[in-house]
């Protein structure tokens, strides 16, 4: 096979046909298998089909992510500049539109410069000003919520029954919604996130619901975070406030989902894991680092670059408005940031599980915190045994996020319910 060095010109995207899906990075029992074919044939740069007959590069190298992401004035986060949307190629029904719709949301997702700083200000002050007790409490609120809702034995999903739900409603309970609403909502965003028949309906009823709570924060005030979004003075209108907040709701409903169960499963399959857990003696944030750096729960970002100007990027010929895919799960196993070896690293955060640059996740910090302390929750409370092998286990078809399917468990309350695991 031709290797990359050898080419004379370079590539071009438009030019390359039969590429491999962005979903099979994320599909597959060895979560880098893919990755390290596709850097053998194509160097850190390769390119992969987002859906069928839609290309992008798909960005491999540490060094060459942070470089991408920190500048946003070469590489823009607004879909309007990626020419499937201004040559008017992408189909009326792609899923890609609801990462990248052609007009884009008043979020400071789809913006860059000033506009991406005045939207994204409320967040990082909003997240800012929550005591970690508070966000404590909330999950610890839901997680009871939860664990009341399953008998005192039997069997139990902890994809479908735990970690899908405890996160979104943890973060639904932070913005101030009722449990009725959230659970609406929940099921909503699932919709969305699946691209199943009823999203487009989904999509509207989020949209109302976010609407209608700003507009009652509005009227009545509160001390939660739509609260502090309503009153913040760098949204323009009630449309920025819900179009930001639910930003951090699908964040939730896919990012935490992907890194409770992720970690669930380390801790019910791996022996280095389940001895410290048995034996009560277990590091919950040692688990959660292995885990971003392992497996990066958001593997592929949903968050697109598209250049603004020709450049070469690795041999190839990146043309203005071609998409670019940031795989941070690739990345994380670059030896120049990441030794293998996860008990030579306790506290290295070296990892892009979060991002890096002006569009890095503001919400680390609380999702660590929501993470931990549901996990805590659920091992204190419940004994719990893996009713399938591990191998066994298959992987969502996501492009973006890799976790388990489905997690099946038998479960029964813990003999020492109410002794902290890992005290938060």
């Amino acid at each position: 096979m031709e290797s990359v060095a050898a080419r004379t010109a370079p590539l071009e995207l438009t030019s390359l046909t039969g590429l491999t899906p962005l979903s099979a990075t994320t599909g597959g029992a060895d979560s880098q298998e893919i990755y390290n074919v596709l850097r053998s044939r194509w160097g850190v740069v390769a390119p992969v089909d987002m859906e069928p007959g839609v290309p992008a590069w798909l960005v491999m190298g540490h060094a060459e992510i942070c470089e991408i992401t920190r500048n946003e004035a070469q590489f823009s986060r607004d879909p309007r500049n990626w020419r499937w949307h201004y040559d008017g190629l992408l189909p009326e029904r792609s899923a890609l539109l609801g990462i990248s719709p052609r007009e884009p949301r008043s979020s400071s997702y789809h913006h860059d410069g000033e506009k991406r700083r005045r939207l994204r200000e409320p967040l990082d002050d909003g997240l800012a000003a929550i005591p970690e007790r508070t966000v404590v409490a909330q999950v610890e609120e839901v997680s009871k919520r939860l664990i009341d809702g399953l008998g005192p034995s039997g069997e139990a999903d902890l994809v479908r029954d735990w970690s899908k739900k405890v996160g979104f409603l943890a973060v639904t309970a932070l913005f101030g919604f009722d449990p009725e609403t959230a659970d609406q909502m929940m099921v909503d965003s699932a919709h969305i996130m699946d691209h199943t028949a009823e999203a487009a309906e989904a999509r509207d009823r989020m949209g109302r619901n976010l609407m209608a709570h700003v507009l009652d924060r509005r009227a009545s005030g509160g001390e939660d975070l739509t609260a502090s979004f309503v009153r913040h003075a760098s949204f323009h209108d009630d449309r920025e406030v819900a179009d930001s907040m639910s930003v951090p709701l699908i964040a939730a409903s896919e990012f935490l989902t992907a890194w409770i169960a992720l970690t669930l499963r380390l801790l019910l399959t791996d022996k280095r894991f389940a001895a410290r857990w048995t034996g009560g003696r277990i590091a919950l944030d040692d688990a959660l680092d292995e885990v971003l750096w392992r497996e990066a729960p958001a593997a592929n970002p949903p968050l697109p670059r598209y250049a603004m100007q020709d450049l070469e990027l690795d041999g190839k010929l990146i043309r203005k408005g071609d998409a670019l895919i940031m795989a941070v799960a690739a990345a994380n196993q670059d030896p120049s940031v990441h030794t293998g070896d996860m008990w030579d690293e306790v506290g290295n955060r070296a990892h892009l599980a979060w991002g890096v640059g002006p569009h890095r996740c503001p919400a680390s910090r609380q999702a660590r915190i929501i993470a931990r302390v549901a996990i805590n929750r659920l091992l204190t409370e419940l004994d719990l045994e893996l009713a399938v092998e591990d191998h066994d286990l298959s992987w969502v078809p996501s492009p973006w996020v890799r976790h388990p399917q489905a997690i099946p468990v038998r479960y029964q309350r813990a003999r020492s319910s109410g002794t902290e695991i890992y005290p938060v």
